[in-house]
């Protein structure tokens, strides 16, 4: 005689699908009307929560806190986010064409993993982020032609590709691979260096505006600024690297609080801006930037970055400090995305190889995106002469740190421009060493 698995009682019915694929349970629910009742019409997610986690994912209750302003979630729906992520992952695997609703579902669903990554604790035995390792994977099999995507769909790639460019390495052997990365470098130097990406409507930095006319991040633009400075960074000796700190490779940079120090910050920098930070500044010979800009025939051709152009990267050094929240009141609070996350104002100075000290002055505020804006300006002898505009990458207080723009302080016409990438390290150079 035989005996159904839907004899057993439910609860061990539910331990059992905790071994399998969720296609598997998909499948399962399909056999008969008790089966379908017993996953998709259970009075509690506890089955959908523990196929979650043993994935594994990580935990959604111990998500980072969104820098927007919402209700709390009282209970989080488990379903869901496992049937959109494994169904987003299963799609790239396979190399299958997808579009529409199906395409944007799948680059919302991975672009929540790095949202929802577990945020680094101030624990020795931390532990490491399985949703970061997870998407890891997945990046290097994701491939859209962007010209072919909608506006929102384009950005939402462009962010994970800016998360897939922090894996950029030194030493690529594969003759494959490194046209692949020339060509990429080459759209991206296409990008930055068009001086007609920076205008007054995007304060001359990486941002774009929504519908509502809202300053938000472009991360199409910031992309393009990571893809730039990791590839030239893949140029100096691993050495050097290693001195400068670069964070770690991958999208684990992005964890929240992995910067050095985050747990250590005063309570109200929540950017984890005091201490300090390693700037890399790249730049076009003025020349070159003039020639590509405006030259006699059609401006602007890609074949001008062959892939033997060179331009200049410099390190500096910034030691920064907050200063003191000014009282909260209606002048304040006026135009803050979230008071719980109010605009920080900082100085400090920056330190280069061939100069002398600078004065850095400047602010990071919450975009109505979410997306942390970093504006800062170097003055030298009193004199304002430069101005930065960047976005924090991934999770507020990572490892991966920001990424953006400067330009002349003044927006005059024929400033140059061009990308800049930095992040916060133990502490300052050893004394005597060139930045």
């Amino acid at each position: 005689m035989s005996v159904s698995i839907l004899s057993l009682p439910p609860e061990l019915v539910e331990r059992i699908l905790l071994f399998c694929h969720p296609c598997d349970v998909a499948k399962f629910t399909e056999t008969c009307k008790v089966a379908y009742s017993l996953v998709y019409k259970a009075e509690d997610q506890y089955l959908w929560r523990e196929l979650f986690l043993a994935w594994p994912f990580d935990d959604l209750r111990k998500a980072p806190q969104p820098l927007l302003a919402r209700k709390p979630v009282t209970e989080h729906d488990w379903r869901t986010a496992l049937q959109r992520r494994v169904e987003a992952g299963d799609l790239i695997l396979r190399k299958d064409v997808f579009s529409g609703p199906q395409l944007l579902r799948a680059l919302e669903a991975l672009v929540s993993v790095v949202e929802t990554a577990l945020p680094l604790s101030d624990s020795p035995d931390s532990d490491e982020s399985a949703n970061l390792q997870w998407l890891e994977t997945l990046l290097h099999h994701i491939a859209f032609d962007p010209a072919a995507l909608v506006p929102t769909e384009r950005q939402l790639y462009a962010r994970l590709m800016t998360y897939h460019a922090l894996s950029y390495e030194p030493d690529v052997r594969s003759p494959i691979l490194r046209k692949r990365l020339n060509e990429r470098r080459r759209q991206s130097r296409c990008f930055v260096y068009d001086l007609r990406k920076y205008r007054e409507e995007t304060l001359w930095g990486p941002y774009r505006r929504n519908e509502k006319g809202e300053l938000v991040a472009d991360w199409e633009h910031v992309q393009h600024v990571v893809t730039l400075v990791a590839l030239k960074l893949c140029e100096l000796p691993g050495m050097a690297l290693r001195l400068y700190c670069k964070p770690r490779s991958g999208p684990a940079a992005t964890q929240a609080f992995s910067a050095p120090f985050a747990h250590d910050r005063e309570s109200h920098d929540w950017a984890g801006v005091a201490g300090t930070w390693r700037r890399f500044v790249c730049f076009m010979d003025y020349r070159d930037l003039y020639k590509f800009n405006y030259p006699m025939n059609a401006p602007r051709r890609p074949e001008f970055f062959d892939d033997d152009y060179q331009e200049a990267i410099r390190p500096v050094e910034l030691h920064l400090k907050v200063l003191d929240p000014a009282p909260a009141g209606p002048a304040t609070v006026a135009g803050v995305v979230n008071p719980a996350y109010p605009p920080l104002f900082f100085k400090g100075f920056s330190r280069g190889a061939h100069g002398s000290d600078a004065v850095v002055e400047g602010e990071v505020r919450l975009l109505s995106d979410g997306s942390v804006r970093w504006s800062f300006v170097t003055k030298y002898d009193g004199l304002t002469q430069w101005s930065a505009e960047a976005v924090q990458i991934g999770n507020v207080c990572s490892a991966a740190g920001i990424a953006g723009i400067w330009t002349g302080a003044f927006h005059e016409e024929g400033d140059p421009a061009g990308p800049f990438w930095m992040w916060k390290v133990p502490a300052a150079l050893p004394v005597g060493f060139n930045v």
